[in-house]
């Protein structure tokens, strides 16, 4: 059974399996090393199975291939969890295969053995439990076809978009095979026909149609959240450019390219005046979005709403204002009869670029007057990166850190985080796996990671690679405040809880990082300022190197941002 699954992942394209050890397992893990020694396959090991599953959503992220995660039975499985959690909102092909005792040893107390069919629910398209599937002369043939449809709906074939997927894979001892008995030569990839078809794309007059409205209005905003692809950044940035609306792009909107780009949007949009006098008429939003609490405020106060789903389980329209939900960006505004366009308001776009403008300064004299601090990390790993180069922003305060410091460019590097859940859990793992696909699709760029202190320490075991595997060229940055600093910006942050808030928010946790990554074996500095960090960034680097970026303290970094609210 074990070669049978093994040879469908290859026939099906799979380039990439994450193992965890263990010993349930090993029919799979005897197979997929005999497929690593023959070049059939890149094989990756981790201790950790939950740092395992987030490395292969990583690199599952990046390559937007099909990547599979193997673990033994019993607790391996639940620790695949978040990482299928993340897959699922993110709309990834995460192929999860948990091995497991046979029927006979299910439910009577059998040593590390749970109830695992089916254990991800509604987090998975499909889950397969697949020594039920066959068990007669047939049984093979049934089990190729079994995964092969498996797999396919990871691809999302016959679906909306990529998904997680399990297959559940009993195996009866003895686990190993018997010696000199050989294996059947491995299948070679046929995946001609796993290209899911393209959506269809309607004019934005179709869609503006359809809201009852006779025009396109002139006071639009088109929003963008988390995307899987460039293509589908320049399609929105393509529509706000030819409507002379104006582009909000969340990091991994990654659509601050264009000449309508409104960068520093939620430092902007805090200017509740400007926030009311300028709601849209018209708003069209791309993905997940909502990082901002400003921006979603806007969004609330849109006369019309439509949102555009790129993948993931969720609608998403987290306010519920949309009016409906669309499966492709439109295209830009053709010449309809029926539905025609509003005369341009040329004043509207440049109220929202000068607005823009003078955020974007009040950023940069904060950053360059005040004290090392979050913003000015991400300022400087944003200009010190290359059009090929890769940023992974972890959530919480990072993302918004980024959020108010990138700047447009012609020519940016590419942002992606975990934006499905937002979580900080697997960020090292997943960064490490981005790392990994993004090293083969540009060979001379890197990948810089970001991430705050509490974020690192949550998954420092994705650090723990085997020394025999290639190092990816990758830069982590941790942004050291010694603590949760998002908290102090909400509500609990009041003075009204300051008795409890560093127990049960702050949770400060005094260690010193540099250690930390040092015993994993990782080339590691700490620096103290934003030119140190500049000139950390631009070593040469061929391998996984860490930078600690001890900034201020959580409430000055605080204060710091209020100002910037404030517009001080």
């Amino acid at each position: 059974m074990a070669n049978v699954v093994v040879d469908r992942l290859l026939a099906n394209g799979v380039t990439d399996v994450v193992l965890a050890p263990g010993s349930r397992s090993t029919p799979l893990a005897l197979r997929l090393a005999a497929a690593e020694r023959e070049g059939a396959i890149r094989l990756h090991v981790r201790i950790d199975e939950r740092s395992a599953a987030f490395l292969a959503l990583g690199i599952a992220k990046v390559s937007r291939l099909p990547i599979a995660v193997v673990c033994t039975s019993g607790t391996a499985v639940a620790n695949l969890a978040p990482a299928v959690v993340e897959a699922a909102y993110a709309g990834l092909p995460l192929i999860v295969i948990s091995a497991d005792r046979p029927p006979e040893l299910r439910g009577v107390g059998a040593n590390q053995t749970i109830d695992q069919v089916g254990f991800f629910g509604q987090q998975v398209r499909t889950a397969v439990d697949l020594l039920a599937s066959g068990q007669d002369a047939q049984a093979p043939a049934t089990w190729r076809k079994v995964t092969d449809r498996v797999i396919h709906d990871a691809i999302g074939l016959g679906h909306r978009g990529p998904a997680p997927v399990q297959l559940n894979v009993g195996f009866r001892e003895p686990l190993v095979p018997e010696l000199g008995s050989g294996q059947s030569p491995l299948a070679t990839a046929d995946i001609s026909d796993l290209t899911p078809p393209k959506v269809m794309r309607e004019p934005i007059n179709f869609a503006v149609g359809d809201l009852g409205l006779a025009e396109i209005p002139a006071r639009g905003i088109v929003l963008i959240g988390d995307v899987p692809s460039p293509e589908i950044a320049g399609q929105a940035m393509e529509l706000a450019d030819e409507c002379g609306w104006p582009c909000i792009s969340e990091p991994s909107g990654n659509a601050l390219a264009g000449a309508t780009a409104i960068p520093a949007a939620a430092v902007l949009l805090a200017d509740e005046e400007f926030r009311t006098s300028h709601a849209p008429d018209f708003l069209l939003t791309v993905g997940r979005f909502g990082i901002s609490r400003p921006i979603m405020k806007l969004v609330a106060l849109a006369d019309h709403h439509l949102a555009v789903n790129v993948g993931g389980k969720d609608r998403p329209d987290p306010l519920r204002t949309a009016a409906t939900i669309l499966p492709a960006v439109p295209r830009p505004p053709d010449g309809d009869p029926v539905v025609g366009r509003a005369p341009r308001d040329d004043r509207w776009l440049r109220d929202w670029l000068t607005k823009s403008s003078e955020a974007q300064q009040r950023v940069g004299a904060a950053i360059a007057d005040g004290p090392f601090s979050g913003l000015a990390v991400t300022a400087t790993c944003w200009a010190g990166m290359d059009s090929d180069d890769l940023i992974f922003a972890a959530a919480s305060r990072t993302v918004r850190n980024l959020e108010a410091t990138m700047t447009p460019r012609h020519f940016p590097p590419w942002v992606i985080g975990n934006r499905g859940t937002s979580g900080i859990d697997g960020l090292v793992s997943t960064a490490w796996g981005a790392a990994v696909a993004h090293q083969r699709q540009s060979p001379d760029g890197r990948t810089v990671a970001i991430l705050g202190d509490l974020a690192f320490l949550h998954d420092h075991n994705g650090l723990l690679a085997p020394s025999v595997e290639q190092r990816p060229n990758l830069t982590i940055v941790v942004a050291d405040n010694n603590g949760g600093g998002i908290f102090s910006s909400l509500e609990q942050g009041d003075s009204d809880f300051v008795a409890d808030f560093e127990r049960v928010f702050g949770t400060p946790h005094d260690l010193d990082l540099e250690e930390i990554a040092r015993a994993a074996g990782i080339t590691t500095t700490s620096v103290t300022d934003a030119e140190q960090l500049a000139v950390a960034l631009g070593r040469d680097s061929d391998g996984v190197q860490i930078i600690i970026a001890r900034t201020i303290d959580r409430e000055a970094e605080q204060s710091q941002w209020a100002g910037l609210l404030r517009g001080r």
